[in-house]
């Protein structure tokens, strides 16, 4: 288990709501937990971290995840094992979490799920979605009631089934004088331009998508130099010993990928072999070395992410401020060749109050009071959507705290109503 973190939270007053968000992490090899408070209601909340903490998933169910190819079926009581494994890590560690906090559980309105699920693909499109959340257990084991499954109605009403947390991530990071733009350094690098809430209707301005392959990149490089031995390049320190390749770095930048427009997302991510294969094959005729490769391939994720700000971005987004947070900006020569390439300053969330430990599980904590104000969260120009949708899946908790979310939602007016309701 790591270390509590605890935030400095403003004064709490009335009508403040608490949400607890966990989320599993891509590789179900941790699970994050973050108690989030919230003043007002839908896109006009104000919301405050409280406190987060990380827990890792036991080793026999990351066996069970990892042996799950994409593709490939899981045996219903595997299924059901790993469930119940991960309801149970999660259970411990929102109790923990509350306890350390000093929050009883009955403050609590609801807790909040994501994780990434089984997926189930027509050639690369992804069709459905089969979350590991066992809500029932889950419930019955914190009090709590859990809200979960969020990619499953915007994948019913024809969207890509994400990225879901955009608006939570701006809720979260949004400034009323600077626009940013949120670049997420994982194993896919995602990019969320966040508009300063004075600009006209900012939550509608929100957008997020896939700028490119990641970390996952760099670590196929790193394996293949060290015969293994290492699974990253710690702080870029093998890259920073190669030399940059123009043809390798144009080559990669010319590849059709980048030539869709947003909506851009898949649920397993921008997968290096597509840019791995063939260049491999190159590097052996050029003679290029793997910290030629890994020094090329550094730029090339820079150079992504400035593609993504110049090309993707609506005409008339103004950036004030680039704001980096996952794995990757442990990486020294990354994060010095992006600033290059975007030319903007270069803001670590967690200076913001939203380090990587919180601001996921955060997003999820929001994502689910969305879903309790009936606020859609899934815009048709981030995920593709025909029709945006309420999302989540509602399993009550405790009768006194189910009685008490009833009462919430009832008393929640929906941002959006049919036609049919005016008549």
């Amino acid at each position: 288990m790591t270390r509590l973190l605890r935030f400095d939270m403003p004064a709490t007053g009335e009508g403040r709501r608490w949400l607890v968000g966990v989320r599993v992490g891509s590789q179900c090899r941790e699970v994050r937990a973050a108690l989030v408070a919230a003043a007002g209601h839908g896109l006009e909340m104000t919301p405050a971290v409280v406190g987060a903490m990380t827990a890792e998933v036991p080793r026999s169910a990351r066996a069970l995840f990892a042996a799950n190819a994409p593709g490939s079926e899981l045996p219903a009581a595997v299924l059901a094992g790993l469930r119940a494994q991960l309801a149970e890590t999660q259970a411990s560690l929102v109790q923990e979490l509350l306890a350390e906090l000093g929050v009883a559980p009955s403050r609590v309105l609801a807790l909040g799920v994501d994780d990434p699920g089984l997926w189930h693909f027509q050639g690369s499109v992804p069709v459905g979605y089969a979350g590991l959340c066992d809500a029932a257990r889950l419930a019955e084991w914190t009090g709590l009631s859990v809200i979960d499954a969020f990619p499953a109605r915007d994948l019913a009403q024809g969207g890509q089934g994400g990225p879901l947390t955009a608006l939570p991530e701006w809720l979260l990071l949004r400034d009323a004088k600077k626009s940013r733009v949120l670049v997420q350094l994982g194993r896919t690098i995602r990019t969320s331009y966040l508009p300063a809430t004075t600009e006209d209707r900012p939550a509608a301005r929100v957008l997020s998508f896939d700028a490119g392959p990641g970390t996952s990149l760099l670590d196929r490089l790193a394996e293949r130099l060290t015969a293994g031995e290492h699974h990253f390049d710690p702080g870029g320190r093998l890259a920073v010993q190669g030399r940059r390749l123009p043809e390798l770095l144009e080559h990669w930048l010319a590849d059709p990928y980048f030539d869709r427009p947003p909506p851009r997302w898949h649920p397993l991510g921008v997968r290096p072999e597509r840019f791995l294969t063939e260049s491999l094959e190159l590097a052996v005729r050029e003679d290029w070395s793997v910290r030629d490769l890994l020094c090329t391939a550094t730029h090339f994720l820079a150079r992504s992410v400035a593609a993504a700000l110049t090309r993707r971005l609506p005409e008339d987004a103004r950036i004030d401020e680039v704001i980096v947070s996952g794995g990757g900006q442990r990486n020294g020569l990354l994060l010095h060749e992006m600033g290059r390439a975007v030319e903007l300053p270069l803001v670590k969330a967690e200076q913001l109050g939203a380090p990587d430990e919180a601001l996921g599980a955060a997003a999820v904590a929001l994502l689910a009071l969305l879903s309790i104000d009936q606020v859609p969260a899934n815009p048709t120009s981030i995920t593709g959507v025909d029709v945006p949708r309420v999302l989540g899946r509602l399993t009550p908790g405790s009768p006194q705290q189910w009685q008490r979310l009833l009462g919430v939602i009832a008393g929640t007016e929906p941002a959006a109503r049919p036609l049919r309701s005016a008549v």
